[in-house]
Formats: C-alpha cells, sequence, structure tokens
C-alpha cells in the first residue's frame, strides 16, 4: 500500500497537465477490487484488496515506458503478499513493434535489497512482425498468453513445474541444491484480421518449454520417489482463438493447452472460453462459458516457495486434510457459466446475474474446486449456484461497481465467522453465503466495462 501511495503522488500531480497538453505522462489505467463483506468472514475490507495501476509515459510516437503496480492475492494466498512493480518499455521500428517488461522485486535477501530484472512469465515481452494488414507474427520468448476467461479466469494454463538440481530421491524437505520453479510457454503466434470483415480476427500459436524429469519408467511423486537419473523432455503448448469487434457486440472464443501437465505438475491441462457482449436499446448482457480440465498431478506448490507445501500428513499433490492423495477435481473436465442482464439509466447501469460453477470446475477465483472444499477437503462444493445484483455507475472515466452476490453450495464449504478454529475439521461449515464486493475502474479512454 505504501508503494500504491508514492506511485500514485506523482502521476495525480501530473495528470491535470498531461491532459491539457500531448499526454505525453498520464495515468493509463487503475482497477480496485475489494471484498466489504461476507456472512462467512464478516468485514473483509483491505484484507485481500487487488490494485492495478498503469501511467504511460509517451518519448514520440511509437516509443513509450508503462509502470505498473499490481497486487494478485489469487497468486499467493498470503494477503497481499505477491506485489508486482513493473515497467514496460515499446518501441516502433517501421512495421516491427519491440515490447519489454521489466519487473522490480523487493526483500531479496534476509538483509532486505531490490532487483530489476526480466518478468520471466511475462506476455508483455514480445517482438510483433506486421506482415501486411492482415497478417501479423509475435515472438513471446516467454510466455505466448495462455490465460483464458474473463468472470471464470484461468490464469496461465500452459503454467508448468520443474525440479532443477537433479536429486537420487524427491524427498519432503529438500536433501541439497534442489528447488522447484515455475515457467510458462514460450511461442508464437499468427494474427489474421481479414480487411473483408470488419472487427474479425483469428489468431493460432504454438509454443514449447523444456522441464527436467527422471529417466526411470518406475518413478512416481507419491510411490517412488528415487531417480537413477534426470532428462530434458519438452512441454508442447498450443492456442487458438477468434475474435469479433463490431458497435453492437463483442465476441472472443479462446483455447489453449499443453500436452504434459501429468509430468510437470500443472493445475490445468486445458481450457476454453466462450464470451459474448452485446446491448441494443438500452438493454445490455453479457455471457460466458469456460470449461478446463484439470492436470493429471498437479503439485501442491504455493507461489513464491521453492518446494512442496509443508503439511501434516504430507502430501506432494492435492490431497484430502488426512492426506489420502487426490482430490475429487484431479484429471476431471467441468465448466463455469454465467450471465448478466442490465439497462443503462444514463450514467447507471443496474444489472443482475446468475453464475454456476461445476463440482470439478478449476480456475483461479476463491469458488474453484480445488479452492472452495468440505471441513476434510474430500469434497469441493459440489456444484456452486451464484445469485446476484449490482450497478455500473460511470462519472467521467472513472467507473464504480458495488455488487452483492449470494451463493449456494450442494456441500458445506464456507466457514463460520462464529465457530474459526486452527483445526478445520473442528468447524461448522455450511452451504451458503453472500458476499459484498467494490470494483473500481479508471480508464484514459472512458470505456464503461459493461457496454459493448
Amino acid at each position: 500500500m505504501k508503494l500504491t501511495s508514492l506511485l500514485l503522488l506523482p502521476v495525480l500531480c501530473t495528470l491535470s497537465v498531461a491532459e491539457s497538453a500531448e499526454k505525453t505522462f498520464y495515468i493509463d489505467s487503475f482497477q480496485y477490487e475489494d471484498t466489504v463483506y461476507s456472512r462467512s468472514k464478516k468485514t473483509e475490507l483491505g484484507d485481500e484488496t487487488e490494485i492495478e495501476i498503469s501511467a504511460k509515459y509517451i518519448y514520440q510516437p511509437g516509443t513509450f515506458a508503462r509502470l505498473r503496480f499490481e497486487t494478485s492475492p489469487e497468486e499467493n494466498r498470503e494477503n497481499n503478499e505477491t506485489s508486482k512493480f513493473e515497467i514496460q518499455l515499446g518501441h516502433k521500428y517501421q512495421n516491427v513493434d519491440f515490447s519489454l517488461d521489466l519487473e522490480l522485486q523487493t526483500n531479496k535477501s534476509s538483509n532486505g535489497g531490490t532487483a530489476l530484472g526480466l518478468d520471466l512469465d511475462s506476455e508483455y515481452t514480445n517482438i510483433k512482425w506486421n506482415i501486411s494488414e492482415s497478417f501479423s507474427l509475435t515472438f513471446f520468448p516467454f510466455n505466448f498468453d495462455g490465460e483464458v476467461g474473463e468472470e471464470f479466469n484461468t490464469w496461465d494454463v500452459t503454467r508448468i513445474k520443474t525440479i532443477e538440481g537433479a536429486p537420487t530421491t524427491v524427498s519432503n524437505s529438500p536433501t541439497g541444491s534442489e528447488k522447484i520453479i515455475e515457467k510458462t510457454i514460450p511461442g508464437f503466434v499468427l494474427s489474421v484480421k481479414p480487411s473483408a470483415v470488419k472487427g474479425f480476427g483469428v489468431y493460432a500459436g504454438f509454443g514449447v518449454a523444456s522441464y527436467f524429469y527422471p529417466t526411470n519408467p518406475s518413478f512416481d511423486l507419491l510411490t517412488n520417489t528415487s531417480a537413477t537419473s534426470w532428462e530434458r523432455k519438452e512441454d508442447l503448448g498450443y492456442k487458438f482463438g477468434v475474435n469479433l469487434d463490431r458497435d453492437l457486440a463483442k465476441m472472443k472464443i479462446e483455447l489453449v493447452g499443453h500436452d504434459s501437465s501429468d509430468e510437470t505438475g500443472s493445475l490445468l491441462e486445458y481450457a476454453g472460453s466462450f464470451y459474448l457482449i452485446g446491448g441494443f436499446s438500452g438493454l445490455v448482457f453479457d455471457t460466458e462459458f469456460t470449461i478446463s480440465k484439470a492436470g493429471e498431478r498437479p503439485w501442491y506448490t504455493p507461489r513464491g516457495t521453492t518446494w512442496f507445501e509443508t503439511t501434516s500428513p504430507f502430501r506432494k499433490i492435492y490431497s484430502d486434510y488426512f492426506g489420502n492423495a487426490g482430490q475429487d477435481w484431479i484429471g476431471k473436465t467441468d465448466f463455469g457459466a454465467g450471465l448478466r442482464v442490465g439497462y443503462e439509466m444514463g450514467d447507471v447501469t443496474p444489472y443482475l446475474l446468475y453464475r454456476y460453477n461445476g463440482k470439478n470446475f478449476v480456475y483461479i477465483e476463491d469458488e474453484s474446486a480445488h479452492l472452495l472444499r468440505t471441513a476434510d477437503e474430500t469434497l469441493s462444493h459440489g456444484g456452486l449456484n451464484r445469485f446476484g445484483a449490482g450497478a455500473y455507475i460511470a462519472y467521467g472515466n472513472w467507473v464504480v461497481n458495488p455488487e452483492l452476490e449470494i451463493k449456494n453450495a450442494s456441500n458445506p464449504v464456507f466457514g463460520n465467522a462464529a465457530d474459526e478454529r486452527s483445526n478445520r475439521l473442528l468447524s461448522t461449515y455450511r452451504k451458503t453465503d453472500y458476499q459484498l464486493a467494490l470494483f473500481v475502474n479508471y480508464d484514459i479512454d472512458g470505456d464503461n466495462l459493461f457496454k459493448p
């Protein structure tokens, strides 16, 4: 939060001057998301705040620098521990666009300290060759953007894990210099935008990343952790998509996957999504259908650490409270679906919503089948129905969005604020919950988030 304040102060002071001039330095966007109150946890305001701020400096046409600050509590279960301060540099030379994403990391050692280096899982580092008005080819050296979904966002489907150090046995704790690292699949994406069809585009991408794995066929992370030797293997990734951007509607279809989730500890093997937003005569709506297939052997490793999660009993892959290996969603395919319908009344657009999470549907949010589970963690929510209402309130380039959501699960998975214990097995869980959330968005172009 202190870093946010320091970043905002000079930007806000410059904003009024930049907007009246040629906009050489200005706030590009501001996004704020917070859970205000829920039945299961009472007041949550400030506990897991998500903030993303982007300020852009244009040196000359085609050359810019963008500063981004982001907190992402989904990526690390410790509240607000995962934060990023990034610098993106961009330059256009003739028909080639260059983009480089740098990350400032703090507390790099026990004595503190900072380091500025490449963000090794960022899709914002890339080289784009605009072959013609209809064709472009983009090279992503670190991450060819493996996310799908809007409300049901998967994060990086092609995020893999590998053990470095070639240990003779994969023990519960490192015995030497071995460690687990995460990486994303780099690759190429070919995009086609036919001039004959306004707003229409398709793309296809392919990538590959290497990982280490034992050579002996008998190796198993749970039953036989001895490794005679290690080899470099390859995980192949792919992506396809269709976009349509018209005045009355926008549509997006996405598919991303990879072929070695069983050996790379990935949370997901593949995911696909369909999203449509449209409107006419004041009526606006959006709908989404996202499907995902969970990985065959997802490793239980918290982001930001270099080994498996420390638990008692110990578990290398997602297991129940008693350590029995394999939760019910592993290797399963399921979906999430949602519909919102609203009506524009000047600067206010109230809406109603319905969302459904399948019992084995895995994605990044707290309602995912691997996160929202019963007290003994043997079952997920079993199917989650979500009803809600909210409103988009526009004020210039700002949009404020309060939203109330009521959740009804088939299994008792929601905590009880009146029964909090260190041993979750002894706590009382409920099948219903309600949650009040607040979203605030600023966009330099004045885009309303709920409008085609």
